[in-house]
């Protein structure tokens, strides 16, 4: 006879995963782990950024100036100049952050000493807050470290040394200011600022020196440097740093540094173009004094006072070839000066002297970015070595750059002589004309115009010299400030809010990690839920977890215990009283031992009894006698000597009160060698027919069902099945061989009892809703009570 109805639904496979709901179950049930992860993470976080120091950034805005568009700089009006005539601002970006630089900054700020004041949690870095200033006289050897107490103006005590990160060998010993102190690292002398002393009167400062190359280092790895605009020359200097005070003097002396370092550039260029210019005025200045002899000498011995008169018209008429011819020679002896200056080896790596007016546009154009390149590459040499990849670049270029000057410098030449030749002709055809002319007056004016040459070219010379001194006393860098050192007081790291909101997650994502792998490597089933996905099979109760007291010879069913295990073998009871009415013999079996079937079986056994039932039950586990261990029964006599023939009188085997005063127990006897042989003998279905007749429920403590054919073999006399499983114990893989077996209708009237419920657990899931009492609704066939028991 068919008493229940399977659920009318479609059992998904096992596909191992979890789902939305298992992990808001999963919160839900564990949230005070959350909590207490969130507050660990969010307190260690916390106590994390009290303990690092806050980094403050500062920067600074300064101009590039174009020197071509500098209306102050007077080089623009100047023909003789080594400088740069243009500034590559990318250049400029990286010499700002250049060791260098650097170091020169270090040096002048006394970075190498660094003073603190100590904390509970962190120190506190002084600068122009440090009440004293330390200076060490002696050059660096090894990182020192020593407090200084200012006690009062005069005096203060110097205590706790380290020399190397080790011990030092100095007593703590109180010193007066401005005295001169010998120590472990040399001598120093300590003055004291007053204006600071109040705040720290008594209190100990820390100080520390390392090696300026690791303060230069450290301080460089701090600057960065970036333009403020695409299409502009604004630079931006940035300064990290853990003090506001420091950062702002690195800034203002880095740019200071800077600026004299590009007047130092300027002024060594002025100086190169100032010897080349010397160099010449001397040799020329002998020149001209010589050819200003010859002629002395000449009009003396040929006692000469004027010029004959025949030849007016003739000087006339060449006095304009003959200044051209003066113009040309002069071009051209500048240009072999410049050439010979070219040719020679020995001044490769010097600047090539820019002299107005001789060579084209073209020529003074290629001089003035040859000077800006050699530049440029002297100062990355300085910073970096010959062996940088930029500065070898540099000087394949300058050295292409050489050779295209001295060919150009070979083409006016050419041009020059062509010019001057052509004039000479012209010369010559005037010269021919005046044959009456005197030879003494012909000697006469060639040393005359040698004279002219030599007294132009010196004039020319002396300009220039004026001309470059004047430069040399207006020199100005090519930058102006525009912002001075500003920026915000508060500390751009560590990021609090960042980083207390990543530990506020990072202490969500601990336990939910940990629960989640728990979760998803436990493959046990997990209440109710799992059941009603992977089967069809109805559940007909759920049996709350016990006290670990409460073992599984407990009876846990009286008409004075109200609890709520007692409360769920009760229901139990009124479900099975309203799913099926008239099934009489019940087989409780299970998938593996240990699932609790014997202890459902006894306690349902009892709540039965106690409802006025006559109720016998059966230990039909002929192998394991579990009914009969739990009861401390050894009965000899039992169902396996009925069957097997040796009893044949049902009453000798009735035990009364065994288990309560109101259920008869029939025990398994002994172990008989054919257990599964003895059950299928027809002796069992009459005794079965013969205890109906007596009892009003017969109930059977079977065997596990998937370990040996007993429990199939005792279907056939039974009215239900009840298969008993153990929350968190059978594996959920084994669910769908359970529908299996009831979709092959192995066992009559297959349900399922969930033992063992973690109710707490899952009362936010599919646990025993909020009804009656104990947390436990009122379901049918479907896991859903009715409200009548």
């Amino acid at each position: 006879m068919e008493y229940i109805q399977e659920n009318e639904r479609t059992p998904k496979k096992d596909e191992g995963g979890i789902n939305l709901r298992d992990v808001v179950e999963l919160i839900i049930a564990n949230w005070y782990w959350f909590v207490l992860s969130v507050l660990v993470c969010v307190g260690s976080a916390y106590f994390y950024v009290l303990t690092i120091q806050p980094v403050y950034q500062r920067q600074a805005v300064m101009l590039v100036k174009d020197k071509e568009k500098s209306a102050s700089d007077m080089s623009a009006m100047l023909e003789v100049s080594g400088g740069i005539t243009g500034t590559s601002v990318d250049n400029e970006i990286y010499i700002l952050r250049s060791h260098q630089l650097l170091r020169e900054v270090v040096n002048r700020l006394h970075l190498d000493v660094g003073y603190a004041k100590d904390g509970i949690l962190r120190d506190a870095p002084l600068y122009a807050e440090s009440p004293v200033e330390v200076h060490f006289i002696d050059p660096y050897n090894q990182p020192v470290s020593f407090n200084i107490t200012p006690l009062n103006t005069t005096k203060f005590r110097i205590s706790d040394w380290k020399v190397a990160g080790e011990k030092g060998r100095m007593q703590e010993q109180d010193l007066t200011y401005n005295d001169t102190i010998r120590t472990e690292a040399g001598r120093i002398v300590v003055q004291l600022r007053p204006e600071n002393l109040s705040a720290y009167l008594s209190q100990p400062i820390s100080v520390s020196r390392i090696s300026p190359e690791i303060a230069t280092n450290i301080y460089q790895s701090k600057i960065a440097t970036s333009l403020a605009g695409e299409r502009t020359t604004l630079v931006q200097i940035t300064c990290s740093d853990t003090n506001i005070s420091r950062a702002d003097a690195i800034l203002a002396a880095l740019v200071k540094v800077y600026s004299e370092t590009i007047i130092e550039d300027k002024n060594r260029i002025a100086a190169n173009t100032a010897k080349f210019i010397d160099e010449r005025i001397s040799i020329i200045s002998r020149e001209l004094s010589d050819v200003e002899e010859d002629l002395t000498d000449f009009k003396q011995r040929n006692q000469i006072v004027d010029m004959s008169a025949n030849a007016t018209q003739y000087l006339a008429e060449s006095s304009k070839v003959k200044e051209e011819s003066a113009q040309l020679e002069t071009e051209l002896s500048i240009a072999r000066s410049i050439k010979t200056y070219l040719a020679d080896v020995t001044r490769k790596d010097q600047l090539i002297p820019n002299v107005t007016g001789v060579g084209d546009v073209s020529m003074q154009s290629q001089i003035t970015a040859y000077n800006e390149l050699m530049l440029q590459r002297n100062r990355l040499k300085e910073s970096s070595g010959e062996k940088n990849p930029v500065v070898q670049a540099a000087d394949k270029n300058l050295e292409g750059m050489r050779a295209t000057i001295s060919g150009s410098m070979d083409n006016y030449m050419k041009t020059l002589r062509l010019r001057l030749d052509k004039a000479k002709a012209v010369e010559n055809r005037l010269a021919s004309s005046i044959q009456a002319v005197p030879k003494q007056e012909k000697m006469a004016l060639s040393i005359m115009r040698q004279q002219s040459i030599k007294e132009t070219l010196y004039t020319f010379l002396l300009n220039k010299r004026e001309e470059n001194a004047l430069q040399l006393a207006i020199t100005e860098a090519n930058i102006r400030v525009v912002e001075e050192p500003f920026g915000s007081y508060s500390p751009v790291s560590p990021a609090r809010s960042s980083i207390l909101a990543a530990a506020f997650i990072v202490g969500l994502l601990i336990p939910l990690g940990v629960q989640v792998i728990i979760l998803l490597l436990n493959t046990s089933v997990r209440g109710r839920k799992d059941i009603e996905e992977y089967t069809t099979i109805p559940i007909v109760g759920e049996i709350p977890a016990r006290k670990d007291s409460e073992g599984d010879d407990a009876i846990v069913v009286s008409d004075s215990r109200n609890d709520r295990i007692s409360e769920a073998f009760r229901m139990l009871r009124v479900d099975l009283n309203f799913i099926a009415k008239e099934a009489r013999v019940l087989m409780f079996t299970s998938t593996l031992s240990g699932e609790g079937k014997s202890f459902v079986s006894r306690n349902l056994a009892v709540a039965l009894a106690i409802s006025g039932k006559k109720v016998i039950l059966l230990d039909t586990d002929l192998r394991k006698h579990t009914q009969s261990k739990l009861a401390g029964v050894n009965r000899k006599e039992g169902l396996s000597t009925y069957l097997s023939g040796l009893n044949s009188n049902p009453d000798t085997l009735i035990t009364v009160g065994a288990f309560h005063p109101q259920v008869d127990t029939i025990f398994a006897g002994i172990i008989p060698p054919n257990p599964a042989e003895l059950l299928m003998n027809e002796r069992f279905d009459q005794l079965i027919d013969e205890l109906k007749k007596r009892y009003d429920y017969i109930i059977l403590d079977n065997v596990p069902a998937l370990v040996v054919a007993d429990a199939a073999i005792v279907s056939r006399v039974t009215d239900l099945t009840i298969y008993v499983i153990r929350d968190g114990v059978l594996d959920r893989r084994y669910l769908p061989e359970l529908e299996r077996l009831h979709q092959d209708g192995k066992f009559k009237n297959m349900c399922i009892v969930l033992n063992d419920s973690q109710v707490e657990k899952k009362k936010y899931g599919y646990g025993y809703g909020q009804g009656y009492g104990y947390g436990y609704g009122y379901g049918h066939v479907n896991g859903y009570y009715s409200e009548k028991e």
